[in-house]
This record gives C-alpha cells, sequence and structure tokens, in this order.
C-alpha cells in the first residue's frame, strides 16, 4: 500500500489507496461510521462491535474504527484493539462533522414523537425544547431512529443528514446544536505504512519515579511535537496502564527516535504512520 509522504489525501484520490476486497466499519447502516465508510472505495461490510472489526482484518480486507470524538474524548475498545493486536496498523485518518438534523416524513405540525440515541439528545435537548412539546424516544443509534421515523406516523429522527437521506426523509430543522463536534476514524489494516503526517504508537513504562518524563524527553530533545498521549488500564496487571501517543512525523524519519525510545520503555508498539482524508472544499 502506498500514501503520500506529506499532506493531505482527498476523497477523490482514495481510489487509489484502498482495497476493493471489503472494508468493515461499525454498523449498522446510517450510522456515522457507515457515513466515513462511504468516502472510500471498495465492498463495505457492516458488523456489530469495534472488535469484530478488527477481527475481520485480513490479507484482503480492511477496517474503518472511531478513534476520537472532539467532545467525548477517545474510543476505548478502538484503543485496546490495537493495542492488544500485534499486526493491525494505522494507514489513514478520516474526520467526519457529527451535524444532527430533525428529519421526518412529515411537517413538524404533525410530529408527536422523536426518537434519538441519547448522547443526541443531550446535544440538541435544548433546541428540542424550543420546537415544542414532544415525546422523546432513546433508541440505540441515530440511524435507527432513522428507520423508525421512516415508517412511524408522527414520528421524527434526531438523526444524521447522511441517515435521513438513506432512509428518504425531509429535514425538518438543521443545526440543532451549539458546538462543533467532530468524530475521527482510522483506516487500519495488517499492512504497515511507514510513511505519513503523524505516526501512532503504544508503550508500557516501569511504575517509577520519572519513567515518563524519560519517554517525552526524546521528543524534545528533537523538537517533536507530541499532538496526543493517553493512557489505558492494562488488564493483566493491576493499576498498571499503557500510554497511547501520536507524534507529528512519520516512521521513516524518525527511526533513530524509535530506537530510543525502547530504550526507556518496558515495551513500544509501532502501528504506523497516516495521512490525513479530507473531503474536497
Amino acid at each position: 500500500m502506498s500514501f503520500p509522504k506529506v499532506g493531505k489525501l482527498y476523497l477523490s484520490e482514495v481510489s487509489n489507496y484502498f482495497d476493493p476486497h471489503g472494508i468493515y466499519y461499525l454498523g449498522p447502516e446510517g450510522s456515522f461510521s457507515h457515513q466515513a465508510v462511504s468516502a472510500l472505495s471498495g465492498l463495505k461490510v457492516p458488523v456489530k462491535t469495534i472488535s469484530e472489526v478488527f477481527d475481520k482484518i485480513s490479507n484482503s480486507t480492511m477496517g474503518l474504527v472511531p478513534v476520537e470524538n472532539s467532545l467525548e474524548g477517545p474510543v476505548n475498545e478502538t484503543l485496546d484493539n490495537l493495542f492488544t493486536r500485534d499486526g493491525i496498523y494505522v494507514n489513514a485518518s478520516l474526520e467526519i462533522e457529527v451535524n444532527l438534523v430533525l428529519a421526518a416524513n412529515q411537517d413538524l405540525s404533525v410530529i408527536k414523537r422523536i426518537y434519538s440515541h441519547p448522547h443526541a439528545i443531550a446535544e440538541a435537548g435544548k433546541r428540542l425544547k424550543e420546537l415544542g412539546d414532544f415525546e422523546i424516544v432513546q433508541v440505540e443509534s441515530t440511524s435507527k431512529a432513522a428507520k423508525l421515523a421512516s415508517v412511524e406516523v408522527n414520528a421524527a429522527a434526531l438523526c444524521s443528514e447522511f441517515a435521513a437521506r438513506l432512509y428518504g426523509l425531509n429535514i425538518l430543522e438543521r443545526n440543532l446544536t451549539d458546538r462543533g463536534n467532530v468524530t475521527r476514524f482510522f483506516v487500519v489494516s495488517n499492512r504497515l505504512t511507514t510513511s505519513g503526517e503523524r505516526t501512532v504508537l503504544f508503550f508500557t513504562v516501569p511504575d517509577v519515579p520519572g519513567s515518563l518524563y524519560n519517554v517525552l524527553r526524546e521528543f524534545y530533545k528533537r523538537r517533536v511535537n507530541v499532538k496526543m498521549i493517553y493512557s489505558r488500564p492494562l488488564r493483566r496487571l493491576i493499576w498498571n496502564y499503557y500510554f497511547y501517543l501520536e507524534f507529528e512525523g512519520s516512521i521513516d524519519e524518525f527511526t533513530p527516535l524509535i530506537d530510543d525510545l525502547k530504550k526507556v520503555t518496558q515495551e513500544v508498539k509501532v502501528k504506523g504512520s497516516y495521512t490525513t482524508i479530507l473531503s474536497p472544499s
């Protein structure tokens, strides 16, 4: 697999880089993961969990998994799978803006019930109260909400515009939240990419004073920008943690840095360098 060494990768170029034999993603159809994976070429296959996406990765398939939300933070199931599954790597990143809309097959004046996921309801709750006195019904996903609204009388869905279009709903209201909300996804496969804008790695350190400092010092000495660091429990050892880290630059550029990190850690897992996929402006 070949990726540009620097710069962004635009959706019009994606077909040059992705495997047509299968891209697994967290379903159901109409989900934000479905919206993201629609930007990629190839057969799209929905599965029920993030872990199942990782289970499906082989020599002829890829996966797309959510890794971080700008409001809620990292997706723990994705990080845990990347850490524990050797031989699966990050190849690209894709960002989707989470724009919630109110959608239905009828006019707003006759809507009595609104379906949505609890997180979406919390995001748009204030605006929904301003629009009217509705029965709010929680369901497992915004895509399920859109599906229900497409077949029920006097019902609407709080969902993505992508899901509304998929189920043939009309947009009744837009701009239902007052905060920017973006979810970042990773394209993952069993092929290591060594060039890109950022590099992903995991590491563990001894449980002694200064261990984390010794790691971060290696980046400081080289003036390498650490973009994200996050800790998660080591399930095999109570009250010990692994660290997830992203830094600016590629494996090709910073092989000596990675070699020095191995000297000040217990374990380093390099999970690849990636390029960000952008929609055309």
